[in-house]
């Protein structure tokens, strides 16, 4: 580079650098003017009024863990063979779990429902059709839509239709079993399924529905989280059959955190409506299963 063009760098970069360090600085931004600043507050008042009115109008009511008297959570089995009961269930101010058979009519309609309000949300389970004692039930009435986990199946079989089931209620943080008396009391069987919820990070709740269940055994030799349940609450469907089995699963959870199963039903909805706030005052929680089994370490669930 010729020297003339070296000292024109040279100067245009020394008057460049002077420039930029005589510039005025730029305009601060202007304060926002008193009235916009009251617009604001005024808005950001009536987003909170609001909020105050839904939660104290339809807002859940929960009561803290640590202040409970008792701890229940209650699962609705049978989830997505109808709405009307369904529809009445989810409107309940109480943090109940929803367990969603995968051939249900309505199971993805369900699971919409279920996902669609965040401020009010709604534990999913898959209810996973497993063969009882009585074959005969697995073809009869809404049974026939579904895919049975059968005892003579194989292993890889068993978890291929645990597989299938899932991929129909996809949001589903845990199972329990839809029937299953057979299925549930074999062991064998029990452990196959076990290493597939462990991979998806599902857990495990025993419905119960035989004495002689290994579910849990194999749950925990597997790893998987798992809790049984205690109180069928409308095995007999009368009302007052359904609030007396209510008022044992109340005093159970005032000595350790109960599990509660029930079916949709016009019963089962009248008893949950009028009873739950009562005992909600009463200092009895409505928590999801998952705070249960979070909570296993410090309060024994009983098995």
């Amino acid at each position: 580079m010729p020297s003339w063009a070296r000292a024109s760098l040279v100067a245009w970069w020394v008057l460049a650098a002077a420039l930029f360090w005589l510039a005025p600085a730029p305009p601060l931004a202007p304060l926002a003017a008193a009235e916009d600043e009251a617009i604001f507050q005024r808005q950001v008042d009536e987003t909170v009024a609001r909020t105050r009115r839904w939660q104290d109008s339809r807002g859940d009511l929960q009561i803290p863990w640590d202040a409970a008297r008792g701890h229940l959570a209650i699962v609705i089995d049978d989830i997505g063979r109808e709405l009307h009961y369904f529809d009445q269930l989810l409107a309940l101010r109480f943090p109940l779990t929803f367990s969603i058979v995968p051939g249900g009519v309505f199971a993805v309609g369900a699971q919409l429902r279920l996902r669609g309000d965040r401020r009010r949300p709604r534990e999913i389970l898959l209810h996973l059709p497993s063969e009882p004692l009585d074959a005969g039930k697995m073809t009869a009435g809404p049974e026939a839509r579904e895919q049975f986990l059968r005892l003579g199946a194989s292993a890889d079989e068993l978890r291929a239709a645990l597989r299938a089931a899932l991929d129909r209620v996809p949001v589903a943080v845990g199972i329990n079993n839809h029937m299953g008396s057979r299925l549930t009391a074999d062991r064998a069987a029990m452990d196959a399924l076990m290493p597939e919820l462990r991979a998806r990070g599902l857990f495990f709740l025993d419905s119960r529905t035989t004495a002689h269940s290994q579910g849990l055994a194999a749950a925990d030799a597997a790893g998987v989280p798992a809790l049984g349940r205690d109180v069928f609450l409308d095995h007999d469907p009368r009302p007052e059959a359904i609030l007396a089995q209510l008022h044992q699963a109340a005093a159970l959870a005032r000595e350790a955190p109960t599990v509660v199963i029930a079916h949709p039903s016009q019963e089962v909805v009248e008893a949950l409506r009028t009873e739950l706030p009562r005992l909600h005052r009463d200092g009895i929680g409505v928590f999801p299963l998952r705070e249960i089994l979070a909570r296993r370490g410090l309060d024994k669930v009983r098995e």
